[in-house]
Parts: C-alpha cells; sequence; structure tokens
C-alpha cells in the first residue's frame, strides 16, 4: 500500500527522493524539525526494520533537497 501524500511540499518532497528515502516516506512517520531555521520533514521507521538505511531522511522544505 502506498501512502497519499496531499501537501505540495510533500509531494515534490516524493518526487525528489530516491528510493531509499521513498522508502522512509512510505513506511515512516512524518515530524516537523527546524535546522538552521529551515522548515525540515523527517521521516522515521522502527529500528526493529531490517532495512535501516533510509532511517531517518531528511527533506528540507526551503531549499528544497534531501539533506544528509
Amino acid at each position: 500500500m502506498v501512502k497519499r501524500f496531499r501537501k505540495p511540499d510533500t509531494i515534490e518532497a516524493y518526487n525528489t527522493a530516491g528510493f531509499r528515502e521513498r522508502y522512509a516516506m512510505e513506511n515512516g512517520t512524518k515530524s516537523t524539525v527546524y535546522l538552521n531555521g529551515h522548515k525540515c520533514y523527517k521521516f522515521t521507521y522502527s529500528k526493529d526494520v531490517d532495512y535501516q538505511d533510509a532511517n531517518g531522511a531528511l527533506y528540507d522544505t526551503v531549499d528544497k533537497r534531501l539533506r544528509a
């Protein structure tokens, strides 16, 4: 099942993301964090899942890119 994203900035984040980040967006929960005054979305999922490559993916809504 794929999540349906409705907010334009979340849709843009999904379209910008690679496979790993999309996995975090589809299977995790979104929280809002602020880094250096920029609003960012952080996508996290359970640490019990074997696939941990994308856990904690950050999308910067000001720069419109994924952060490392």
